[in-house]
Protein backbone atom coordinates (compact mmCIF):
# COMPACT_ATOMS: atom_id res chain seq x y z
CA UNK A 1 0.00 0.00 0.00
CA UNK A 2 2.89 2.43 0.94
CA UNK A 3 4.37 1.74 -2.68
CA UNK A 4 0.91 2.54 -4.57
CA UNK A 5 0.51 5.95 -2.15
CA UNK A 6 3.99 6.91 -3.36
CA UNK A 7 3.34 5.79 -6.95
CA UNK A 8 0.29 7.92 -7.16
CA UNK A 9 1.87 10.65 -5.29
CA UNK A 10 3.98 10.82 -8.12
CA UNK A 11 1.77 10.33 -10.90
CA UNK A 12 -0.86 13.22 -9.48
CA UNK A 13 1.20 15.83 -8.62
CA UNK A 14 -0.22 18.82 -9.71
CA UNK A 15 2.28 22.48 -8.54
CA UNK A 16 1.19 23.45 -12.50
CA UNK A 17 -0.98 21.07 -13.89
CA UNK A 18 -1.30 23.17 -17.46
CA UNK A 19 2.30 22.81 -18.26
CA UNK A 20 2.16 19.38 -17.08
CA UNK A 21 -0.73 18.92 -19.23
CA UNK A 22 1.74 20.46 -22.37
CA UNK A 23 4.63 18.81 -21.76
CA UNK A 24 3.09 14.81 -20.85
CA UNK A 25 0.88 15.33 -23.63
CA UNK A 26 3.20 15.94 -25.88
CA UNK A 27 5.41 13.67 -24.90
CA UNK A 28 3.74 10.56 -24.90
CA UNK A 29 2.21 11.98 -28.20
CA UNK A 30 5.68 12.16 -29.70
CA UNK A 31 6.28 8.23 -28.70
CA UNK A 32 3.02 6.98 -29.91
CA UNK A 33 3.90 8.54 -33.49
CA UNK A 34 7.14 7.57 -33.66
CA UNK A 35 7.07 4.01 -31.95
CA UNK A 36 6.15 2.11 -35.06
CA UNK A 37 9.14 4.05 -37.12
CA UNK A 38 11.74 3.67 -34.05
CA UNK A 39 11.09 0.10 -34.06
CA UNK A 40 10.88 -0.24 -37.92
CA UNK A 41 14.56 1.23 -38.01
CA UNK A 42 15.33 -1.41 -35.46
CA UNK A 43 13.98 -4.08 -37.80
CA UNK A 44 15.59 -2.72 -41.00
CA UNK A 45 18.63 -2.88 -39.52
CA UNK A 46 19.09 -6.22 -37.39
CA UNK A 47 16.85 -8.60 -38.90
CA UNK A 48 15.42 -8.60 -42.32
CA UNK A 49 12.91 -7.91 -44.82
CA UNK A 50 10.05 -10.82 -44.08
CA UNK A 51 10.26 -9.66 -40.03
CA UNK A 52 9.83 -6.12 -41.36
CA UNK A 53 6.68 -6.93 -43.38
CA UNK A 54 5.22 -8.64 -40.97
CA UNK A 55 5.81 -6.66 -37.92
CA UNK A 56 4.42 -3.47 -40.49
CA UNK A 57 1.33 -5.34 -41.00
CA UNK A 58 0.88 -6.64 -37.49
CA UNK A 59 0.92 -2.76 -36.62
CA UNK A 60 -1.95 -2.21 -39.27
CA UNK A 61 -3.76 -4.33 -37.80
CA UNK A 62 -3.34 -3.85 -33.94
CA UNK A 63 -4.57 -0.31 -34.75
CA UNK A 64 -7.56 -1.33 -36.99
CA UNK A 65 -8.85 -3.39 -34.07
CA UNK A 66 -7.84 -1.57 -31.27
CA UNK A 67 -10.62 1.01 -32.54
CA UNK A 68 -13.26 -1.90 -31.72
CA UNK A 69 -11.69 -2.63 -28.21
CA UNK A 70 -11.49 1.39 -27.67
CA UNK A 71 -15.17 1.58 -29.65
CA UNK A 72 -14.94 5.32 -30.17
CA UNK A 73 -16.07 6.29 -26.79
CA UNK A 74 -13.05 8.70 -25.93
CA UNK A 75 -13.98 11.34 -27.55
CA UNK A 76 -18.06 11.04 -26.12
CA UNK A 77 -16.45 10.47 -22.57
CA UNK A 78 -14.23 13.34 -22.53
CA UNK A 79 -17.15 15.56 -23.71
CA UNK A 80 -19.85 14.18 -21.32
CA UNK A 81 -19.62 17.47 -19.64
CA UNK A 82 -23.33 16.67 -17.90
CA UNK A 83 -22.07 13.24 -16.95
CA UNK A 84 -24.89 11.75 -18.85
CA UNK A 85 -23.23 8.16 -18.56
CA UNK A 86 -21.39 7.28 -15.04
CA UNK A 87 -17.96 6.14 -15.15
CA UNK A 88 -19.06 2.54 -14.46
CA UNK A 89 -21.27 2.41 -17.42
CA UNK A 90 -18.21 3.87 -19.33
CA UNK A 91 -16.47 0.08 -17.67
CA UNK A 92 -18.98 -1.56 -18.46
CA UNK A 93 -19.11 -0.95 -22.31
CA UNK A 94 -15.45 -1.49 -22.26
CA UNK A 95 -15.23 -4.41 -21.37
CA UNK A 96 -18.26 -5.60 -23.66
CA UNK A 97 -15.83 -4.02 -26.47
CA UNK A 98 -12.91 -5.31 -25.26
CA UNK A 99 -14.59 -9.14 -25.96
CA UNK A 100 -15.41 -7.76 -29.00
CA UNK A 101 -12.31 -6.97 -30.28
CA UNK A 102 -11.06 -10.33 -29.12
CA UNK A 103 -13.38 -11.71 -31.58
CA UNK A 104 -12.93 -9.77 -34.15
CA UNK A 105 -8.83 -10.73 -34.03
CA UNK A 106 -9.57 -14.37 -34.00
CA UNK A 107 -11.87 -13.92 -37.16
CA UNK A 108 -8.85 -11.65 -38.80
CA UNK A 109 -6.53 -14.20 -38.44
CA UNK A 110 -8.75 -17.27 -39.59
CA UNK A 111 -9.08 -14.89 -42.38
CA UNK A 112 -5.79 -14.47 -43.17
CA UNK A 113 -4.56 -18.24 -42.21
CA UNK A 114 -7.93 -19.47 -44.60
CA UNK A 115 -7.23 -16.79 -47.67
CA UNK A 116 -3.95 -14.95 -47.35
CA UNK A 117 -1.73 -17.47 -46.66
CA UNK A 118 -0.08 -16.57 -43.30
CA UNK A 119 2.81 -18.21 -41.70
CA UNK A 120 2.51 -19.48 -38.28
CA UNK A 121 4.67 -16.48 -37.13
CA UNK A 122 3.08 -13.73 -39.03
CA UNK A 123 -0.15 -14.99 -37.39
CA UNK A 124 1.67 -15.20 -33.78
CA UNK A 125 3.47 -11.77 -34.17
CA UNK A 126 -0.58 -9.90 -35.17
CA UNK A 127 -2.34 -12.22 -32.16
CA UNK A 128 0.60 -10.41 -30.02
CA UNK A 129 0.52 -7.17 -31.22
CA UNK A 130 -3.24 -6.99 -31.18
CA UNK A 131 -3.38 -8.57 -27.42
CA UNK A 132 -0.40 -5.40 -26.79
CA UNK A 133 -2.97 -2.98 -28.52
CA UNK A 134 -6.01 -4.30 -26.26
CA UNK A 135 -3.95 -3.37 -22.76
CA UNK A 136 -4.18 -0.14 -24.43
CA UNK A 137 -7.85 0.31 -25.52
CA UNK A 138 -8.28 -1.29 -21.78
CA UNK A 139 -6.45 1.50 -20.12
CA UNK A 140 -8.05 4.10 -22.36
CA UNK A 141 -11.14 3.92 -20.47
CA UNK A 142 -9.16 5.31 -17.57
CA UNK A 143 -7.64 8.08 -19.10
CA UNK A 144 -10.65 8.98 -20.54
CA UNK A 145 -12.03 9.54 -16.92
CA UNK A 146 -8.66 11.46 -16.14
CA UNK A 147 -9.05 13.79 -18.86
CA UNK A 148 -13.12 14.32 -18.56
CA UNK A 149 -12.07 14.95 -15.02
CA UNK A 150 -9.10 17.65 -16.05
CA UNK A 151 -6.40 15.63 -15.88
CA UNK A 152 -5.01 14.62 -19.12
CA UNK A 153 -1.74 15.42 -17.57
CA UNK A 154 -1.98 12.53 -15.30
CA UNK A 155 -3.32 10.53 -18.82
CA UNK A 156 -0.23 11.56 -20.29
CA UNK A 157 2.51 10.65 -18.05
CA UNK A 158 1.29 6.95 -17.79
CA UNK A 159 1.35 7.13 -21.71
CA UNK A 160 4.52 8.31 -21.96
CA UNK A 161 6.22 6.62 -19.61
CA UNK A 162 5.18 3.08 -20.39
CA UNK A 163 5.19 4.15 -24.53
CA UNK A 164 8.93 4.92 -23.64
CA UNK A 165 9.92 1.16 -21.36
CA UNK A 166 7.71 -0.21 -24.55
CA UNK A 167 9.94 0.89 -27.06
CA UNK A 168 13.28 0.46 -25.87
CA UNK A 169 12.36 -2.61 -24.40
CA UNK A 170 11.28 -3.98 -27.79
CA UNK A 171 14.39 -2.40 -29.27
CA UNK A 172 16.83 -3.91 -27.06
CA UNK A 173 15.36 -7.30 -26.97
CA UNK A 174 15.39 -7.87 -30.63
CA UNK A 175 18.24 -6.41 -31.09
CA UNK A 176 19.78 -9.40 -28.72
CA UNK A 177 17.49 -11.76 -29.65
CA UNK A 178 16.67 -11.52 -33.21
CA UNK A 179 13.26 -12.73 -32.61
CA UNK A 180 10.15 -11.03 -33.26
CA UNK A 181 7.76 -12.98 -31.54
CA UNK A 182 10.05 -13.15 -28.58
CA UNK A 183 10.01 -9.54 -28.68
CA UNK A 184 6.52 -8.84 -28.54
CA UNK A 185 5.51 -11.22 -25.76
CA UNK A 186 7.91 -10.03 -23.42
CA UNK A 187 7.03 -6.37 -24.07
CA UNK A 188 3.26 -6.97 -24.38
CA UNK A 189 3.65 -8.83 -20.41
CA UNK A 190 5.82 -5.41 -19.38
CA UNK A 191 3.31 -3.13 -20.69
CA UNK A 192 0.36 -4.65 -19.03
CA UNK A 193 2.14 -4.80 -15.83
CA UNK A 194 3.08 -1.09 -16.50
CA UNK A 195 -0.47 0.04 -17.37
CA UNK A 196 -1.89 -2.25 -14.25
CA UNK A 197 0.21 -0.50 -11.97
CA UNK A 198 0.16 3.22 -12.94
CA UNK A 199 -4.24 2.91 -12.94
CA UNK A 200 -4.60 0.87 -10.01
CA UNK A 201 -1.99 4.07 -7.66
CA UNK A 202 -4.68 7.04 -8.96
CA UNK A 203 -7.95 5.67 -10.03
CA UNK A 204 -8.96 6.33 -6.44
CA UNK A 205 -9.24 10.14 -7.07
CA UNK A 206 -11.28 9.52 -10.04
CA UNK A 207 -14.36 7.54 -8.60
CA UNK A 208 -17.49 8.12 -9.40
CA UNK A 209 -19.40 10.22 -6.27
CA UNK A 210 -22.90 8.40 -5.43
CA UNK A 211 -22.19 5.87 -8.06
CA UNK A 212 -24.92 3.53 -6.16
CA UNK A 213 -27.94 6.51 -7.25
CA UNK A 214 -27.29 6.79 -10.74
CA UNK A 215 -29.44 4.32 -13.33
CA UNK A 216 -26.88 2.05 -15.09
CA UNK A 217 -26.68 2.44 -18.59
CA UNK A 218 -23.91 1.23 -19.97
CA UNK A 219 -26.56 -0.83 -22.56
CA UNK A 220 -27.37 2.69 -24.28
CA UNK A 221 -24.15 3.46 -23.90
CA UNK A 222 -22.85 0.73 -26.50
CA UNK A 223 -25.94 1.22 -28.77
CA UNK A 224 -25.22 5.29 -29.05
CA UNK A 225 -21.52 4.48 -29.40
CA UNK A 226 -21.89 1.98 -32.33
CA UNK A 227 -21.57 4.50 -34.99
CA UNK A 228 -18.69 5.83 -33.65
CA UNK A 229 -16.95 2.32 -33.18
CA UNK A 230 -17.63 1.50 -36.63
CA UNK A 231 -16.72 4.80 -37.80
CA UNK A 232 -13.36 4.62 -35.95
CA UNK A 233 -12.53 0.98 -37.69
CA UNK A 234 -13.64 2.41 -40.63
CA UNK A 235 -11.14 5.36 -39.98
CA UNK A 236 -8.22 3.29 -39.37
CA UNK A 237 -8.75 0.92 -42.50
CA UNK A 238 -8.69 4.12 -44.95
CA UNK A 239 -5.55 5.31 -42.49
CA UNK A 240 -4.12 1.93 -43.56
CA UNK A 241 -5.73 0.89 -46.93
CA UNK A 242 -2.56 0.97 -48.99
CA UNK A 243 -1.16 -1.60 -46.84
CA UNK A 244 -3.76 -3.98 -46.73
CA UNK A 245 -4.33 -3.83 -50.62
CA UNK A 246 -0.39 -4.72 -50.90
CA UNK A 247 -0.41 -7.33 -48.44
CA UNK A 248 0.59 -10.64 -49.40
CA UNK A 249 0.26 -9.34 -53.32
CA UNK A 250 3.86 -7.95 -53.79
CA UNK A 251 7.37 -9.28 -52.39
CA UNK A 252 9.13 -8.67 -48.91
CA UNK A 253 11.30 -6.21 -50.27
CA UNK A 254 8.59 -4.08 -52.06
CA UNK A 255 6.39 -4.42 -49.19
CA UNK A 256 9.26 -2.60 -46.54
CA UNK A 257 9.97 0.05 -49.13
CA UNK A 258 6.61 1.15 -49.57
CA UNK A 259 5.86 0.98 -45.60
CA UNK A 260 9.26 3.11 -45.10
CA UNK A 261 7.35 5.88 -47.09
CA UNK A 262 4.28 5.42 -45.66
CA UNK A 263 5.74 6.16 -42.36
CA UNK A 264 4.64 10.12 -42.32
CA UNK A 265 0.83 9.29 -42.76
CA UNK A 266 0.96 7.73 -39.73
CA UNK A 267 3.45 9.86 -37.87
CA UNK A 268 1.54 12.93 -39.17
CA UNK A 269 -1.56 11.54 -37.69
CA UNK A 270 -0.55 10.83 -34.50
CA UNK A 271 1.21 14.02 -34.00
CA UNK A 272 -2.36 15.74 -34.96
CA UNK A 273 -3.10 13.92 -31.16
CA UNK A 274 -0.28 16.83 -29.69
CA UNK A 275 -2.65 19.82 -31.27
CA UNK A 276 -5.99 17.89 -31.22
CA UNK A 277 -6.26 16.37 -27.34
CA UNK A 278 -6.06 19.20 -25.68
CA UNK A 279 -8.66 21.25 -26.97
CA UNK A 280 -11.12 18.31 -27.05
CA UNK A 281 -12.75 19.28 -23.63
CA UNK A 282 -12.78 22.73 -24.27
CA UNK A 283 -14.69 21.96 -27.64
CA UNK A 284 -17.14 20.46 -25.52
CA UNK A 285 -17.30 23.01 -23.07
CA UNK A 286 -18.16 25.76 -26.02
CA UNK A 287 -20.77 23.84 -27.68
CA UNK A 288 -22.82 22.81 -24.17
CA UNK A 289 -22.52 26.84 -24.26
CA UNK A 290 -23.95 26.90 -27.34
CA UNK A 291 -21.15 29.76 -28.17
CA UNK A 292 -20.96 28.45 -31.92
CA UNK A 293 -19.01 31.37 -32.69
CA UNK A 294 -16.33 30.50 -30.43
CA UNK A 295 -16.76 27.10 -31.20
CA UNK A 296 -16.03 27.93 -35.16
CA UNK A 297 -13.15 29.75 -34.48
CA UNK A 298 -11.35 27.00 -32.21
CA UNK A 299 -12.47 24.08 -35.44
CA UNK A 300 -10.73 26.77 -38.01
CA UNK A 301 -7.79 26.85 -36.02
CA UNK A 302 -7.18 23.58 -35.71
CA UNK A 303 -8.10 22.90 -39.16
CA UNK A 304 -5.56 25.37 -40.83
CA UNK A 305 -2.79 24.89 -38.67
CA UNK A 306 -2.11 20.90 -39.15
CA UNK A 307 -2.98 21.81 -43.10
CA UNK A 308 -0.32 24.55 -43.10
CA UNK A 309 2.42 22.90 -41.52
CA UNK A 310 1.46 19.40 -43.39
CA UNK A 311 1.96 21.27 -46.94
CA UNK A 312 5.36 22.90 -45.97
CA UNK A 313 6.45 19.58 -44.84
CA UNK A 314 5.90 17.56 -47.56
CA UNK A 315 7.41 20.32 -49.87
CA UNK A 316 10.93 20.05 -47.62
CA UNK A 317 10.36 16.30 -47.99
CA UNK A 318 9.70 16.48 -51.83
CA UNK A 319 13.41 17.20 -52.05
CA UNK A 320 15.16 15.65 -49.33
CA UNK A 321 12.45 13.03 -47.43
CA UNK A 322 13.76 10.27 -50.14
CA UNK A 323 17.83 10.66 -48.52
CA UNK A 324 16.36 11.06 -45.24
CA UNK A 325 14.80 7.64 -45.02
CA UNK A 326 17.20 5.79 -46.96
CA UNK A 327 19.89 6.92 -44.77
CA UNK A 328 17.86 6.34 -41.19
CA UNK A 329 16.12 2.71 -42.62
CA UNK A 330 19.45 1.75 -44.65
CA UNK A 331 16.80 0.66 -47.32
CA UNK A 332 17.02 1.64 -51.20
CA UNK A 333 13.66 3.80 -51.99
CA UNK A 334 15.09 4.83 -55.51
CA UNK A 335 11.85 5.90 -57.28
CA UNK A 336 9.49 5.79 -54.43
CA UNK A 337 9.69 10.00 -54.68
CA UNK A 338 6.14 10.44 -55.87
CA UNK A 339 4.29 7.67 -53.46
CA UNK A 340 6.34 9.94 -50.28
CA UNK A 341 4.89 13.15 -51.57
CA UNK A 342 1.47 11.92 -51.75
CA UNK A 343 1.56 10.21 -48.25
CA UNK A 344 3.14 13.09 -46.56
CA UNK A 345 0.11 14.82 -47.97
CA UNK A 346 -2.53 12.01 -46.92
CA UNK A 347 -1.50 12.51 -43.39
CA UNK A 348 -2.46 15.76 -43.07
CA UNK A 349 -5.90 15.07 -45.24
CA UNK A 350 -6.13 12.27 -42.17
CA UNK A 351 -5.22 14.21 -39.94
CA UNK A 352 -8.30 16.62 -40.63
CA UNK A 353 -10.32 13.82 -40.81
CA UNK A 354 -9.79 13.20 -37.30
CA UNK A 355 -10.60 16.30 -36.18
CA UNK A 356 -13.96 16.14 -37.54
CA UNK A 357 -14.22 12.69 -36.10
CA UNK A 358 -13.75 15.07 -33.03
CA UNK A 359 -16.31 17.73 -34.02
CA UNK A 360 -18.99 15.45 -35.54
CA UNK A 361 -19.01 13.81 -32.31
CA UNK A 362 -19.57 17.27 -29.87
CA UNK A 363 -22.29 18.10 -31.76
CA UNK A 364 -23.45 14.64 -31.56
CA UNK A 365 -24.13 13.67 -35.16
CA UNK A 366 -21.97 10.65 -34.89
CA UNK A 367 -24.47 8.33 -37.19
CA UNK A 368 -23.39 11.03 -39.90
CA UNK A 369 -19.71 9.61 -39.70
CA UNK A 370 -20.83 6.03 -41.36
CA UNK A 371 -21.61 7.46 -44.83
CA UNK A 372 -18.74 9.60 -45.10
CA UNK A 373 -16.18 6.27 -44.05
CA UNK A 374 -18.51 3.65 -45.34
CA UNK A 375 -18.23 5.38 -48.92
CA UNK A 376 -14.45 6.18 -48.94
CA UNK A 377 -13.71 2.86 -47.37
CA UNK A 378 -15.86 0.50 -49.79
CA UNK A 379 -13.48 2.67 -52.65
CA UNK A 380 -10.76 1.82 -51.50
CA UNK A 381 -11.33 -1.72 -50.80
CA UNK A 382 -13.26 -2.65 -53.78
CA UNK A 383 -11.01 -0.21 -56.62
CA UNK A 384 -8.00 -1.03 -54.49
CA UNK A 385 -6.65 -3.75 -56.06
CA UNK A 386 -7.13 -2.72 -59.47
CA UNK A 387 -5.60 0.49 -59.08
CA UNK A 388 -2.49 -1.09 -58.35
CA UNK A 389 -2.46 -3.13 -60.72
CA UNK A 390 -2.77 -0.96 -63.20
CA UNK A 391 -1.05 2.09 -62.08
CA UNK A 392 1.48 0.63 -59.65
CA UNK A 393 2.35 2.16 -56.02
CA UNK A 394 2.43 5.54 -56.69
CA UNK A 395 -1.22 4.98 -58.57
CA UNK A 396 -2.17 3.55 -55.27
CA UNK A 397 -1.19 6.24 -53.16
CA UNK A 398 -2.82 9.11 -55.29
CA UNK A 399 -5.98 7.24 -55.27
CA UNK A 400 -5.38 7.07 -51.63
CA UNK A 401 -5.08 10.65 -51.30
CA UNK A 402 -7.82 11.83 -53.56
CA UNK A 403 -10.34 9.50 -51.57
CA UNK A 404 -9.29 11.00 -47.98
CA UNK A 405 -9.91 14.48 -49.03
CA UNK A 406 -13.52 13.44 -50.33
CA UNK A 407 -14.08 12.37 -47.21
CA UNK A 408 -12.65 15.27 -45.57
CA UNK A 409 -15.17 17.64 -47.14
CA UNK A 410 -17.98 15.52 -46.57
CA UNK A 411 -17.52 15.77 -42.67
CA UNK A 412 -16.92 19.63 -43.34
CA UNK A 413 -20.49 20.10 -44.58
CA UNK A 414 -21.90 17.60 -41.82
CA UNK A 415 -20.12 19.98 -39.23
CA UNK A 416 -21.37 23.32 -40.98
CA UNK A 417 -24.99 21.85 -41.34
CA UNK A 418 -24.86 20.93 -37.46
CA UNK A 419 -23.51 24.48 -36.39
CA UNK A 420 -25.82 26.55 -38.39
CA UNK A 421 -29.06 24.83 -36.85
CA UNK A 422 -28.07 25.95 -33.27
CA UNK A 423 -27.78 29.29 -34.73
CA UNK A 424 -31.31 28.83 -35.78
Amino acid sequence: MQIRKRLGKSLLKDNNIGKSTYFWNSFSAMLNSFQTTVLLMVITHFGNATDSSIFVMAYAVGNLLYNIGKYGLRQFQVTDGKERYSFDDYFRARIVSMILMVIAVMAYLAWGVAFNEYTAEKTVVIFVICAYKGVEAFEDVFLGRMQQMGRLDVAGRIIGIRLLVFIIGFAVIYFASGNLIFTSVINTIISLILSAVFVWSVMDTFKDKNIAEKEKKWKQLLKEGLPLCISMVLNMYMGNAPKYTIDSVVSDEVQTAFNIVFMPVFVVLLLSTFIFQPSLKKMGELWLKKDTRGFTKLIVKLTVVPVILDIVVSFIGAFIGIPILEFVFGVDLTGYNMELIYFMLAGGAIAVMNLFIMVVTTVRYQKTLLCGYAVGSLILFTLGGSVLESFGTSGIALFFLIVLIFVDIFFMVISAIAIKRVKR
